[in-house]
């Protein structure tokens, strides 16, 4: 990892960070969503019954999506700070190799050497766990985008359930099956720009 792409990491582990926090608040609306559905269901007795059940499996993918993003999150903030302590190995090792350099007819350059191979060691095993946590947050965001893809499947079996539920409850439930396909949509674009970001952080490394 050189110093220009360190540098680049940060600032794409932050977007990472910034794009799964916007798919987090997302799924909290889906949450609502959910709420509200299984409050119209209920309203809708026996003939939404079958929409009752769906708004579960919702929750549990917004919850899903919020303790996903949650680890995400963390994960981009690990690699930021990752990227950061590389900045300043990188540094400081240049800082020691140009030393080294100017001295090297010195008597006692040999004094350097030792710690800046230390430094060396260290930051090879940084770059490594660098790459574990890159590789790691590019399975959370495919496990992520997934779950996203049940959504889509939710959405078409509300719409059917909301046609059983008669004409006084169907246009309000359709409503939320409508939300809860686009919210999907929305959460996806913000996993996909981060699985592409990613896939650059794996690339550069």
């Amino acid at each position: 990892m050189t110093d220009i792409n360190a540098d680049s990491h940060f600032v794409t582990a932050a977007v990472v960070a910034a794009e799964l926090y916007k798919a987090r608040e997302i799924a909290n609306d889906i949450s609502l969503t959910a709420s509200n559905a299984r409050a119209l269901a209920l309203r809708a007795g026996q003939g939404a019954a079958g929409f009752r059940a769906i708004t579960d499996f919702i929750d549990q993918l917004a919850a899903t999506t919020v303790k996903t993003s949650d680890i995400i999150n963390l994960k981009a903030v690990t690699i930021s700070r990752l990227a950061t302590i590389s900045v300043r190995n990188e540094r400081t090792i240049a800082s020691f190799s140009k030393a080294a350099r100017i001295s090297k007819d010195s008597a006692y350059v040999d004094s350097i050497q030792a710690p800046l191979e230390k430094m060396k060691s260290e930051h090879r095993q940084l770059n490594r766990q660098f790459y574990r946590e890159v590789t790691s947050l590019s399975e959370l965001l495919e496990n992520l985008a997934r779950e996203i893809k049940t959504a889509s499947v939710l959405s078409a079996m509300s719409r059917v359930e909301a046609s059983q539920s008669g004409k006084k409850f169907e246009e309000g439930l359709n409503v939320v099956a409508d939300n809860v396909s686009n919210a999907a949509e929305r959460i996806k674009t913000h996993v996909m720009l981060s699985q592409s970001l990613c896939r650059e952080l794996a690339e550069e490394y």
